[in-house]
């Protein structure tokens, strides 16, 4: 309710990227401090220090139980996540030769929406989680980034290629992911 901003993080080096935890009481970030840049956690109240969960890309969300962060490694890009409670042990999720980022787990824990450019051009699709080798479906058809989950899983909003915010509705039937066509969103909205 203030309208006062309270500063987070006082190391020099730029932090930038900060995702949520679901409780609200950490934020994973990204820092360039140290050595290497990589992935910090801090609590959100500014108490405590910053502490070091992996090198890599910057995060795109943390799963609903609030165990894991999910991000790309530098360079390759291939989507990986790693555990919040400091063991720092980085868990490969999808490895391709193409480019996987923006993972995004859904709020009831059981699909991982991301962006590929497998076909050539970014496309979200979207894969049960944990285990991502049981099943790969496409959702967007014309292009598409940024996936973002409903609160209640049931619809995943992304970006098309043009700019309109898409929606796409679901029913999962037997672990298999049953979609409906996406349309542009109610409120046609452009992202830039």
């Amino acid at each position: 309710a203030r309208r006062t901003l309270s500063r987070l993080t006082f190391d020099p080096a730029p932090d930038f990227a900060p995702v949520w935890t679901p409780d609200g009481r950490r934020l994973v970030f990204f820092s360039q401090r140290g050595r290497e840049p990589g992935l910090f956690v801090q609590l959100a109240d500014g108490t405590g220090t910053a502490e070091r969960v992996a090198t890599g890309a910057p995060p795109t969300a943390v799963t609903p139980d609030g165990t894991h962060v999910l991000f790309a490694l530098t360079g390759n890009q291939d989507l990986v996540m790693a555990p919040l409670d400091g063991a720092r042990q980085v868990r490969p999720l999808l490895t391709h030769p193409s480019l996987e980022h923006n993972g995004i787990v859904s709020p009831d824990g059981r699909w991982l929406a991301y962006e590929s450019d497998s076909s050539g051009r970014f496309e979200i699709y979207v894969r049960p989680f944990p285990d991502v080798a049981a099943g790969q479906w496409l959702i967007s058809t014309g292009g598409g980034t940024r996936p973002l989950w409903a609160p209640r899983s049931q619809e995943l909003f992304y970006v098309a290629a043009g700019g309109a915010l898409m929606a796409s509705r679901f029913a999962p039937r037997d672990g298999a992911w049953n979609v409906s066509r996406s349309a542009t969103a109610r409120n046609r909205a452009s992202i830039g």
